[in-house]
């Protein structure tokens, strides 16, 4: 799986937004909630409410990284 892949499965997940919260990562990746944030440290996010949300390709580009 490529990044492209994998940014258009998750806008897919989240029903075509650009942003995803860690709660919805979590669901798509099939990992406890607990674990996410150690995944997502470090990319910028925008505080929205209760949560923070991270930019979909940022967080694919993430992905990749720890996959490889």
């Amino acid at each position: 799986m490529d990044k492209q892949t994998l940014t258009r499965s998750l806008t897919t997940h989240v029903d075509g937004a650009s942003f995803i919260n860690g709660c919805q990562l979590a669901k798509y990746l099939k990992m406890s909630r607990n674990a996410i944030p150690d995944l997502l440290q470090g990319l910028e996010y925008i505080e929205s409410g209760r949560s923070r949300k991270y930019f979909i390709p940022d967080v694919a580009g993430r992905l990749m990284e720890v996959r490889k």
